[in-house]
């Protein structure tokens, strides 16, 4: 189980959070930054200090993120009572880590230009507890990651539960019962995380907020379904802080991925599709009417889709006997690594259709398919119920359906 921030521009690239290997992140060295007075002293900029304790000898650095890279700025040597400090200069609120040696969690903070920020924790339980002062903004950031923790742990232990009972009789009801108390737990790490973003919206901690995900692919907030509150979000810190690298990574995501006009949604009657299957035969969409039909969007070359498929094999092993069949559309531009691909990883029950134009794709282009993988799962009737179910979300989601 990861945690993640999941970003489609550069900068959130750059940031990928591990519960077990949490804030772990890509570094590209670049020279520190120090501005000197004519004395030879920092004339300004803001400070960050503290002690962390348990790690005499190691090093700590401190790393900044970009919409373009994450810098390391400077580094120090813990002495004996753990001790740091760095100083640097920024003119406008950015996001900031201090990243220990030999420990794969990450602090992160948010200084602005004369802030004098304390940070003190223990190698020993280095980013889960840790305290922030100075920084009302890296205050709030800490209260965030506390919730998400704690909504972490609570699902964490339903994982231990499915695992220490997946070979009783009765495993089929508590998989359903799972389901439901992993969908309420993530309903409710929504309403909270909304309403810190509502509370606190001049604060670029909220950013953070907007790309939390539980899992490598449970996004808490996507473009796709809450673009109003990234549009919100941007609007109001973009006014109040306009220089800043942090805020304008916000600003590209929007501009780089603007609405997609005509996505069908939950509710609506999904439209038409008829594509040729490897063998040239033409297979329409409305035709698998009567079943419950996972209408999923993939390639060859794309690697989440393939991590994606062997959940989608197991959910499809499992309910097809009930109606339950996939229609998978490729956006594959070579027939033989689509074949190849289909056969490797065993799909080969199911439909498969692609017109090979790549991201032309006639079928993409009419869902609004930006990014894959994708999926929409349609009811017999052809309506749409839901769309974007991975990882467990599929199975917890058919669990509904059939009931177990």
């Amino acid at each position: 189980m990861f945690f993640s921030f999941v970003f489609i521009s550069n900068f959130a690239k750059n940031i990928n959070i591990n519960k077990r290997n949490m804030k772990k992140i890509i570094l590209l060295l670049l020279p520190a930054v120090v501005l000197f007075s004519c004395k030879g002293t920092v004339s300004e900029g803001f400070k960050v200090s503290g002690i962390i304790k348990n790690a005499t000898g190691k090093k700590l650095i401190l790393n900044k993120f970009t919409s373009e890279a994450t810098i390391k700025l400077d580094t120090v040597l813990l002495n004996e009572k753990g001790e740091f400090s760095f100083q640097n200069s920024t003119s406008s609120p950015e996001l900031f880590s201090l990243q220990l040696q030999d420990e794969p969690s990450y602090i992160l903070f948010i200084a602005d230009s004369l802030d004098i920020i304390e940070i003190n924790s223990d190698a020993n339980t280095y980013r889960s507890k840790y305290s922030v002062s100075g920084s009302e903004h890296s205050v709030l950031l800490k209260e965030m990651y506390d919730h998400l923790d704690v909504t972490f742990e609570k699902i964490d232990s339903l994982n231990k539960l499915y695992i220490e009972n997946k070979g009783n009789a009765n495993i089929d009801s508590l998989q359903k019962s799972i389901g439901e108390q992993y969908t309420k737990l993530l309903e409710e790490h929504k309403t909270y995380a909304k309403d810190f973003i509502d509370k606190n919206i001049e604060s670029p901690a909220v950013i953070m907020a907007l790309y939390q995900s539980i899992g490598p692919r449970q996004q808490i907030f996507t473009l796709e379904n809450d673009r109003d509150y990234f549009v919100k979000v941007s609007e109001s810190l973009s006014a109040l802080y306009p220089e800043s690298d942090f805020v304008n990574g916000l600003v590209m995501l929007l501009e780089n991925n603007p609405p997609v006009k005509g996505k069908p949604k939950v509710g609506t009657t999904a439209p038409e599709i008829s594509q040729p299957t490897p063998e040239g035969k033409t297979i329409t969409l409305t035709s698998l009417r009567g079943n419950y039909v996972l209408l999923d969007f993939w390639a060859a070359w794309c690697r989440p889709c393939r991590a994606e498929n062997p959940t989608v094999l197991k959910n499809y092993n499992k309910y097809k006997s009930k109606g339950f069949t996939i229609y998978q559309v490729s956006l594959d531009q070579k027939k033989e690594d689509w074949v190849k691909a289909i056969e490797k990883d065993g799909l080969g029950d199911w439909t498969h259709v692609s017109d090979l134009q790549y991201w032309q794709s006639v079928p993409a282009a009419k869902y609004g398919v930006r990014s894959i993988p994708s999926n929409f799962l349609l009811d017999p009737e052809g309506v749409i119920i839901a769309v974007d179910l991975r990882g467990p979300s599929l199975g917890q989601k058919l669990t509904e359906i059939y009931g177990f």
